[in-house]
């Protein structure tokens, strides 16, 4: 997987004993089915078993309907998600360069924080030589000698790139951030080198407004709820958030949610890795936009009602906070949107009566508009913090703006 995926549930307490006999009794009937019986707990990869290629668009009926069943359950049950996905490059972005973005910021180097380190985590992610990687992930070299490699590599992409139509925007902003990098790389030389390793603090953070949105909704009852963490999950980042107990290191065999939660992280997470993989341009023709294939939108009614309930169990209930990406958004974005245009359909037989190369055309006209009012969102979100604050900086350290 390309994309870090963690996934909460919040399961009432009048609905939790259905829940676990429920699942049970889903996982049972599963397993009756299959030739090779394995008592061992089951887990999202032994649905998927491979046949994931273009999503549900791949899976076969037997294994369609357990999720199908499994997000009925989950609905019926008035089960809360948050969904929380990071792109790996970005974890790398954040522990090397993210404060020294925010020192630029601050200083007024640059007009936007979030625009610099999206554009340049995905400068890194899909365009970067392997030079520059290699620096980004050695401890022995310093911030300044980073930012060189990069700046010296930006200014070579854009030499190569300059007349591709398609680039053009993406080619003016490189040559302001290689402006950028050498008016500001001064700003490196007190930046100290962190870990690359997941952010809990992050999700935290995600989970507290995640949690304060249910409460506004009546769905949430701090005291009274207890968290489970799997095995891995330190506690300490969530300790501040109000739960009445907190259970760490738990083995998922116990507990069902923990299982519940792994179903839905190996079918997002997968489905994110797979769509970004579709969409990532070919090098050698780079004046060619992708768009995903045809594959991706020839689903059989079974499949097609899967992504529209999970559609609706993920993003149906239109709160702000239950799915929540990064600040190089796209693959995330890219993921809901797919689903809530499949399921912009009222039913199969409408879906089907659609040529499959309209609704490649249409998903990327829907995902182009869906994009830049999420731009539109995140600039005013921005601009209303320094306003506020003076700089993004500020506002992290008040913990009233969430980390960039």
């Amino acid at each position: 997987m390309r994309s870090y995926v963690a996934d909460v549930l919040y399961i009432p307490e009048d609905s939790l004993e259905n829940v676990n006999k429920k699942y049970l009794e889903l996982v049972e009937n599963y397993r009756s089915g299959q030739k090779n019986k394995v008592e061992k707990e089951l887990k999202g990869i032994d649905i998927l078993k491979g046949n994931f290629n273009f999503g549900v668009a791949s899976m076969k009926e037997v294994n369609s309907s357990f999720y199908l069943n499994l997000f009925n359950m989950l609905l019926d049950a008035n089960v809360s998600n948050l969904l929380f996905s990071v792109n790996k490059m970005s974890m790398v972005i954040d522990a090397r360069l993210t404060q020294w973005i925010l020192q630029l910021e601050a200083k007024r180097f640059i007009d936007s924080a979030i625009l610099f380190k999206y554009s340049l985590t995905k400068y890194c992610e899909l365009e970067a030589s392997e030079e520059v990687i290699r620096n980004l992930f050695d401890p022995e070299k310093t911030i300044n000698e980073i930012l060189y490699s990069i700046q010296k590599d930006l200014k070579e992409f854009v030499a190569k790139h300059k007349n591709i139509a398609r680039m053009r925007n993406q080619i003016a902003y490189y040559k302001k951030m290689i402006k950028d990098i050498g008016n500001g790389k001064k700003l490196a030389n007190d930046v100290v080198f962190e870990k690359v390793s997941f952010d809990w603090e992050k999700v935290s953070s995600d989970v507290d407004l995640w949690l304060s949105e249910n409460k506004l909704h009546g769905i949430w009852e701090p005291e009274q709820s207890t968290l489970i963490l799997d095995q891995g999950i330190p506690s300490k980042p969530f300790e501040n958030i109000g739960f009445g107990n907190i259970m760490e290191e738990k083995d998922s065999k116990e507990f069902v949610g923990l299982q519940l939660a792994d179903m839905l992280v190996v079918i997002t997470g997968s489905y994110i890795s797979k769509l970004a993989s579709a969409v990532r341009y070919d090098k050698s023709e780079p004046e060619k936009t992708k768009h995903l294939g045809a594959e991706w939108f020839v689903l059989k009614e079974h499949q097609f009602d899967l992504i529209s309930k999970m559609t609706e169990f993920l993003f149906g209930n239109d709160h702000v906070y239950s799915v929540i990406g990064d600040t190089y958004f796209d693959e995330t974005h890219l993921f809901e949107m797919y689903c809530r245009y499949i399921s912009s359909f009222s039913n199969y037989d409408n879906y089907d009566k659609k040529k499959t190369e309209l609704h490649v055309k249409d998903m990327f006209i829907y995902l182009a508009a869906a994009t830049n009012e999420k731009w539109e969102l995140g600039v005013q979100n921005e601009l209303f913090a320094r306003n506020m604050y003076g700089d993004y900086m500020t506002g992290i350290n008040e913990g009233v703006i969430r980390k960039l």
